[in-house]
């Protein structure tokens, strides 16, 4: 029986906008593609989203890259938080709806840049924060690991206490679903800011049988 539900943040939880988030690295004077891709963070950008480095440091490394004096937080926010479209009412009206029946937690490759936003009142139409929608937040930055380490998902389920095969995560990064399923997760891979509520109910329903 399914249990758990974990839920991916970007393109699952909000729509994702790549194309504008690089542009605001562009204008800043980074190239997005050196830092960022297909298979994930690289070098500095990494240190943030795994939690060798704070915010600070970023914005000290960012302006060495872009050959600036100075990286304000309020710029490296502006960049970071060009990533997130929207957050669909739907999609939350869905996770309120699922939190009655099971236990939900985001696991998410993210940064504090990021999760500034998600956790206050400005994540929601209604001033509602991400924690309002889970029961629990597993970041990579504080974590110290990011996926698609299979470790990740053991920690994640050690500190949960709870079993692997009682679990579905959701996430549009292949890599990641199939990282999870090798621990014994049961993996639901959704494209990039694809509706997923259909998807899920069929797998949960499945699962009852």
């Amino acid at each position: 029986m399914i249990r758990n539900l974990w839920f991916d943040m970007g393109g699952v939880v909000f729509r994702q906008d790549s194309e504008e988030a690089f542009a605001r690295f562009r204008a800043a004077g980074i190239d997005p593609e050196r830092y960022m891709g297909a298979y994930g963070q690289k070098e500095f950008f990494l240190d943030l989203e795994s939690g060798r480095i704070d915010r600070e440091e970023f914005c000290r490394r960012m302006a060495r890259a872009a050959g600036r004096e100075e990286v304000e937080l309020d710029q490296a926010r502006h960049c970071w938080l060009g990533f997130v479209r929207d957050v669909p009412t739907e999609r939350l009206r869905h996770l309120l709806e699922l939190r009655r029946e099971y236990r939900l937690c985001l696991l998410s490759n993210t940064n504090p840049f990021a999760m500034e936003f998600a956790r206050s009142d400005r994540f929601s139409t209604d001033g509602r924060p991400i924690t309002d929608y889970f029961d629990r937040l597993f970041c990579s930055y504080e974590m110290g690991i990011c996926k698609p380490d299979p470790e990740f998902f053991r920690r994640v389920l050690a500190a949960e206490g709870v079993r692997a095969e009682e679990t579905v995560f959701v996430d549009d990064s292949l890599k990641n679903v199939r990282a999870a399923e090798e621990v014994g997760i049961r993996g639901l891979h959704v494209e990039t800011n694809a509706e997923w509520w259909g998807p899920l109910t069929e797998l949960l329903q499945e699962s009852e049988l």
